[in-house]
């Protein structure tokens, strides 16, 4: 944490007199003596996001709590009335963690839900004391003897309230979109539960059939490919279209006899690392260079599974700096992907891995197919080597990427 540091000797014996200070503000209740002065007066509300009851504070909670602090004092001072409720998170994989560590994981999994409910319960209500003592050390004003904590009732029975008003008006429907997951917890994550780290990666370029003929290419005697970028390779078996950035212009090269279609601006580029010549497929002796649209709906085989066909889309998030400037679209494993499929109407998920991380047993598209059976990771290099004795994996890589 970037916070300012001084060369200065600490001489005002703070470990002595802030213990005394804080004492004073408790006992002459200056929190309920600021809100009782400026009652009535223009509200100012701070909506404090709750910290899990996990644990005891740290340097993150202080930053946290002492700036939101100095903001209601600053309002506090402008005549506000500035009513602050604390409240903690009393839910969620933090605490069922630190309960799981406790137990030791195998009574952690022989142990009833109710009882790990309780025993969370538990958990949760003593770190709120030891949290609140922590936060009122720390002289954060608030209402700490009436905090909000979101294992009472009535905040339960207000969210279904919340939610039957939505209901009622419409707004609620039934769908499907991907979500992290974890595999090991069998738990869905929000996006602030992720962490990511630097990790090395297979990188791959495949190239992907069309069955039919782009505009301009149909009298080409040979295959014509889109060749596409990832860093995924187990989200291949249930590719179910590719997308290309709309309004960029698109070139393809010849190179064995084949057509291979990649974004113009990043084709030499790829041609250099794919030991190719730079060759563009020459139509009425010009090269052909086309605008991404004329590629849009064109169809291609899949990958991995025989009479299966995926399509080709327009998204305005497929990056034009690294790759081919074609992305391979797996809508059951990224929020992207699936909204770039919905919105072209592709609405049967393909979503082939179990909540172990592994693929569905089976041959047919939806399933692992070779690689049924395998953990995610596990099936990365079989799926490359299968690409590869099928003659349709251009290059294989490493690369070191941030990945959650």
């Amino acid at each position: 944490m970037n916070l300012p540091k001084t060369g200065f000797p600490m001489r005002a014996g703070l470990s002595k007199s802030e213990p005394k200070r804080l004492k004073d503000w408790q006992d002459n209740k200056v929190y309920e003596q600021v809100l009782k002065k400026n009652k009535g007066h223009k509200k100012f509300v701070l909506h404090d996001g709750p910290p899990y009851a996990n644990g005891p504070i740290h340097i993150g909670h202080a930053m946290n709590k002492i700036s939101k602090d100095m903001i209601n004092r600053y309002w506090m001072m402008q005549g506000y009335e500035v009513p602050y409720v604390p409240g903690w998170d009393c839910h969620g994989q933090p605490i069922e963690h630190k309960v799981e560590e406790k137990l030791g994981t195998e009574k952690f999994n022989q142990t009833s839900t109710a009882k790990i409910r309780e025993l969370c319960n538990k958990f949760a209500v003593e770190n709120i004391e030891l949290q609140k003592a922590g936060f009122r050390r720390l002289g954060v004003l608030g209402d700490w003897d009436n905090p909000y904590l979101t294992l009472y009732h009535q905040h339960d029975a207000a969210d279904i309230e919340v939610f039957k008003a939505m209901f009622d008006k419409g707004m609620i429907y039934r769908g499907h979109k991907p979500v992290h997951w974890c595999k090991h917890c069998h738990t869905a994550l929000a996006e602030a539960e992720i962490e990511y780290s630097d990790e090395t990666s297979p990188s791959i370029f495949v190239r992907f059939e069309m069955t039919t003929k782009p505009a301009g290419l149909e009298n080409f005697d040979g295959p014509v490919d889109f060749i596409i970028w990832t860093t995924t390779p187990w989200t291949i078996p249930s590719d179910q279209a590719v997308s290309l950035k709309p309004g960029a212009a698109y070139v393809a090269v010849e190179h064995d006899g084949r057509a291979e279609v990649m974004l113009e601006d990043l084709a030499p580029k790829c041609c250099e690392e794919f030991g190719w010549e730079y060759t563009p497929v020459m139509v009425d002796g010009k090269p052909y260079v086309v605008p991404a649209e004329t590629f849009h709906h064109i169809h291609y085989k899949q990958p991995i599974f025989d009479g299966v066909e995926g399509v080709a889309l327009l998204a305005d998030y497929v990056g034009v700096d690294d790759g081919t400037g074609i992305v391979h679209n797996s809508p059951g494993h990224g929020v992207d992907d699936y909204f770039a499929c919905l919105k072209e109407g592709i609405t049967d998920i393909c979503m082939p891995v179990d909540d172990d991380g592994k693929f569905y047993t089976g041959e047919e598209f939806g399933t692992g197919g070779p690689f049924s059976g395998m953990d995610t990771d596990e099936a990365n290099p079989h799926i490359i080597e299968f690409l590869r004795e099928r003659g349709t994996l251009v290059l294989e890589k490493k690369i070191t990427h941030s990945y959650p």
